[in-house]
């Protein structure tokens, strides 16, 4: 297989005896003795006082009818396709906002004991997976963004249950604790 030029996508037919890239026709400088050099390595002979000759000099004496061999185009990568890793982080994503939400008394029907935990665990599994997900950085806020939203659920309840018990607020919690068969105190 042929070598593809360092400076264009022409097809090289020599390397450089100073740099040893792969040059095609088209970028290929010449020295006064003969060597056949980069453009870059042209330039630093020319600043040190020797002569170059640009590729030019040769093309035009070989005639217009000279093509240079081109080799093809790479195809373009395909499209990468969501996968599971991606599910996984938008779930938590999902998840950590539907807890937060609750937070605030929207949709606190969805309180079922496991939901507030359900973002966590997502959402680790989500920055686990991140890296083989189709987008990456995406993947990875809406993992944080279901873990945040978890924690911060978990840490909203535990605030609200150290104060209920602290400042005497039994009415939050007079069902929980009333021993059941006890009668409550008038």
């Amino acid at each position: 297989m042929a070598a593809r030029c360092a400076e264009c996508l022409n097809e090289a037919i020599e390397r450089c005896e100073v740099s040893g890239v792969p040059l095609c026709a088209g970028c290929l400088w010449y020295t006064e003795d003969g060597r056949r050099v980069s453009e870059r390595v042209a330039r630093r002979m020319r600043e040190q006082g020797q002569t170059v000759y640009a590729p030019k000099t040769y093309l035009d004496q070989l005639g217009t009818a000279m093509a240079l061999p081109r080799l093809p185009e790479a195809p373009p990568l395909p499209a990468r396709q969501r996968n599971g890793n991606d599910l996984i982080a938008a779930l938590a994503g999902i998840g950590g906002v539907i807890s937060i939400a609750t937070c605030f008394g929207v949709g606190f029907a969805f309180c079922a004991p496991p939901l507030p935990l359900l973002p966590l665990l997502l959402g680790g599994i989500g920055l686990a997976g991140a890296r083989h997900a189709s987008k990456p950085e995406q993947a990875r806020l809406l993992s944080w963004l279901g873990i945040a939203g978890s924690l911060g659920f978990v840490t909203l309840m535990l605030l609200l249950l150290i104060g209920s018990l602290a400042f005497g607020a039994s009415s939050l919690l007079g069902g929980l604790l009333t021993p059941v068969g006890t009668p409550a105190a008038p």
